[in-house]
């Protein structure tokens, strides 16, 4: 099963639909909904500090299994950002039980890029902005390598910081039922739910929820229910997935110290 394709179908859905909404009035994209997207693109834009450390978790039934069907980037992510141009992006990624980790780190002078697998890390001269960074970095930086293979990881905080996303027109999925949902309360906070629905008559049924805090619109959790036949055997499977945000802080006190980039033990220099 190509499962990272059609999670990347989804998952882009979501980072996405507000490109979608405002650069197109799209039938099956709700106004509401419509409105508290393009609000979570302006709170991020306008953001001159964030902190967030996040966890994923999935829960598969049937044939489906995290090989057929990984999750949309790594396990665990931690993100500080400070304006103009200083990032801390630390993830980890398990496969085949397996730990996997990148770093990237800009201190406003010089930006970092380090990869477990295979220990190796670069530096160059940071940009002066967050939406310059992008092209100071490999094409794969944003994704887990695991020494032979590699996969693409969907970060959506990195996206909406740096101004990536925006590729909704070449994967053809236009016809997303965009709907706002109940509100609801999360680890204290409470957020609307921006439902990202496929139509009736799709292979797999699919919906992704992604939670707006409702003072700052900034992403509180994501949610991913699918269920449908494997494509392989046929038989019903179901996957569950979410996002735990453990530290969400629009407004964190940061020192130096908290964009530094420390080689690993062993890791090696290599030039860009």
């Amino acid at each position: 099963m190509a499962a990272r394709s059609v999670w990347t179908l989804v998952l882009v859905a979501a980072m996405t639909a507000a490109t979608l909404a405002r650069e197109q009035a799209v039938q099956g994209v709700d106004t509401r909904a419509r409105t508290a997207l393009d609000e979570m693109r302006a709170a991020y834009a306008a953001l001159a500090a964030l902190h967030v450390k996040i966890k994923w978790t999935a829960r598969y039934s049937g044939d489906m299994s995290a090989d057929d069907f990984p999750l949309p980037g790594p396990d665990e992510l931690e993100l500080r950002m400070q304006r103009p141009n200083k990032l801390f992006l630390s993830a980890l990624a398990v496969r085949d039980g397996k730990s996997l980790r990148y770093q990237i780190v800009s201190d406003g002078t010089t930006v970092s890029y380090w990869q477990s697998a295979p220990n190796t890390y670069t530096q160059r001269p940071a940009p002066p902005t967050l939406a310059e960074l992008p092209r100071a970095l490999p094409d794969t930086a944003i994704g887990t390598f695991d020494g032979s293979t590699w996969e693409s990881d969907s970060i959506l905080e990195w996206d909406l910081l740096t101004g990536v996303g925006g590729q909704l027109g070449d994967l053809g999925i236009s016809d997303l039922i965009v709907t706002l949902g109940p509100r609801e309360r999360l680890r204290g906070t409470d957020v609307d739910v921006v439902r990202l629905t496929y139509p009736d008559g799709a292979p797999v049924a699919m919906e992704v929820s992604v939670l707006l805090s409702t003072t700052n619109r900034l992403v509180r959790g994501y949610r991913l229910t699918g269920r449908g036949p494997h494509p392989d055997t046929g038989r019903p499977f179901t996957v569950a997935m979410q996002s735990d945000y453990e530290i969400c802080d629009a407004q964190p006190k940061f020192g130096s110290a908290d964009f530094v980039f420390t080689p690993p033990p062993g890791a090696k220099k290599k030039t860009p």
